[in-house]
């Protein structure tokens, strides 16, 4: 749950794992005030760390998943995720 995007080419960007199985999904990240400060729809497009183009200081922020899936059924993930500059 910790992620560093620092160029370093490891840990660069926070991607949501197995939604390319979903038919459709949201991931929404928010910071400690409840502000959203990134947000997709596509499964190859993740977090990097920045927020309207600027790189946010290391801390901990909350995040939303929400999915569907084929068969109809929805699954909301939360939680946290440490970035680390």
């Amino acid at each position: 749950n910790i992620f560093s995007p620092n160029n370093d080419q490891l840990n660069d960007v926070l991607y949501v794992r197995g939604a390319e199985t979903a038919q459709s999904f949201v991931f929404m990240v928010y910071n400690r005030w409840g502000q959203k400060v990134f947000e997709t729809t596509e499964h190859t497009v993740g977090w990097d760390g920045t927020f309207r183009g600027e790189p946010l200081n290391s801390a901990v922020f909350a995040y939303v998943v929400t999915a569907t899936f084929i068969d109809g059924t929805e699954a909301i993930l939360n939680g946290t995720v440490t970035l680390v500059r």
